[in-house]
């Protein structure tokens, strides 16, 4: 009997270790880029409103700043968190990173400008394939981004998963979060903190 409770007692110890150290994980992310540049990675939705806040009152300065002068290395890791729609601008903004990524940005600042409420199904090929034929690139390029994010297991497609898979991975359980070298910007809504680490 008493074996049976030292058993008992020794299960219900390992239970409660295994249940405290995966509370504890912490959210994380790359800290480096391969050339030595702060990385700058914000994890987001197109349709999260509060992402777009970051879009709309401190990603113009930060590009103006930091981005457009070579400073930093800046990544979106879109979370798609909010719906199907959410995974399709993904794929579409993938595209645009891998064929035409000077023009990534605008894409990303223009996608923002369309958001609707969230829970509302608003990121359609319709509105992508009108971002993109806006974009400053050929139209041959336009037809690739087209093709890239609509073609199942497309690159595109398959980078979505990923970042979907890494938000999982670095215990990202909202956003926006914003990571400057590796370091989470505690209030991503104000430049002032993004400009401590920068």
């Amino acid at each position: 009997m008493k074996k049976l409770i030292f058993i008992g007692a020794g299960i219900i110890c390992l239970i409660i270790i295994v249940v405290a150290c995966s509370r504890n994980k912490k959210e994380t992310t790359p800290a480096h880029t391969k050339n030595g540049k702060i990385l700058i990675v914000e994890y987001g939705d197109y349709k999260c409103p509060y992402c777009k806040k970051i879009e709309d009152n401190v990603m113009p300065i930060i590009k103006k700043d930091y981005i457009d002068t070579n400073r930093v290395e800046y990544q979106f890791i879109n979370a798609s968190f909010l719906g199907k729609d959410s995974l399709m601008g993904s794929r579409a903004g993938n595209a645009i990173q891998a064929i035409a990524p000077k023009e990534y940005l605008t894409f990303q600042k223009n996608i923002y400008a369309h958001q609707q409420e969230e829970k509302k199904h608003w990121i359609t090929e319709t509105l992508l394939d009108k971002e993109i034929d806006q974009l400053n690139i050929s139209q041959k390029q336009k037809e690739r981004i087209k093709k890239e994010y609509k073609t199942k297991n497309s690159d595109a497609w398959k980078e979505a998963e990923k970042q979907k898979k890494l938000t999982k991975e670095h215990h990202i359980q909202s956003v926006p979060t914003v990571f400057i070298n590796g370091k989470k910007v505690e209030d991503p809504y104000k430049v002032k903190e993004w400009k401590k680490y920068l």
